[in-house]
């Protein structure tokens, strides 16, 4: 009995899931930027989506010259609090390059 009620309980999550997860967002758009590639240890880009849009997630990667990714630690990683950006803090933690360079990228859609 404890198998039906798991199964029943996961087809009840899939069926609340399926019709969100396939919804499309207007006016979707990743817009990213880089930093200058050199030895500076910390740095921090702020990747602004366009007037008409609202970030909805964001990401970053530590860099390396070819695009490699270099291990790093971002201290900040957030949304603005207005939805106008994506803000990083990182910093580079390779023992391979030090020299690097910071990617961020902002998910942009329209906001009703």
């Amino acid at each position: 009995m404890p198998q039906i009620k798991a199964f029943s309980l996961a087809l009840a999550a899939a069926a609340l899931i399926t019709p969100a997860a396939s919804a499309q967002l207007a006016g979707y758009e990743i817009v990213a930027q880089v930093t200058a590639y050199d030895a500076t240890v910390s740095k921090q880009l702020i990747v602004n989506c366009p007037k008409d849009k609202k970030v909805t997630g964001g990401g970053w990667a530590a860099l390396d010259k070819t695009d490699a990714i270099l291990e790093g630690q971002a201290t900040t990683s957030q949304p603005a609090y207005d939805g106008s950006h994506w803000m990083v803090n990182a910093k580079n933690q390779s023992s391979f390059s030090p020299k690097w360079k910071l990617k961020v990228w902002a998910i942009c859609a329209k906001a009703d």
